[in-house]
């Protein structure tokens, strides 16, 4: 589904994670990145070469540490997340008609679901 979603975006599905986080945070460094995603450091970096040559994202000076920066949104950047955001509320919207019993039951499960893989994650 996602992979649907991002199709002809310049962006992976999971690169679109990424810059959906970015668009909900505002900035983050990439260890806050990797952090909140689940995803290791050595992935996060990899995808934010990549984003920064499509030119969805950017690297920012860190106000606070010299040695670091924090990353954000190009307007590009907006441009595509706004479009990909559209595209997943609409597979959302058609995945809902095709649900057996209440969708909130079904979402308030996947965020139990979604907490305990979190706190598995913060045990590794």
């Amino acid at each position: 589904m996602i992979a649907d979603v991002v199709e002809g975006s310049d962006v992976t599905a999971t690169e679109y994670a990424l810059t959906s986080w970015l668009n909900v945070v505002g900035d983050a460094t990439p260890t806050e990145l990797a952090r909140d995603l689940g995803l290791s450091p050595t992935t996060v970096s990899a995808m934010i070469d990549r984003l920064v040559r499509k030119k969805q994202i950017r690297r920012v000076r860190h106000p606070v540490d010299g040695r670091s920066y924090r990353l954000e949104l190009t307007a590009a950047g907006v441009r595509t997340n706004s479009r990909n955001g559209r595209r997943l509320g609409e597979a959302t919207q058609r995945l809902r008609g095709h649900l057996e019993g209440d969708p909130e039951e079904v979402l308030a499960a996947m965020r139990l679901l979604e907490d305990g893989l979190r706190r598995m994650l913060e045990e590794v």
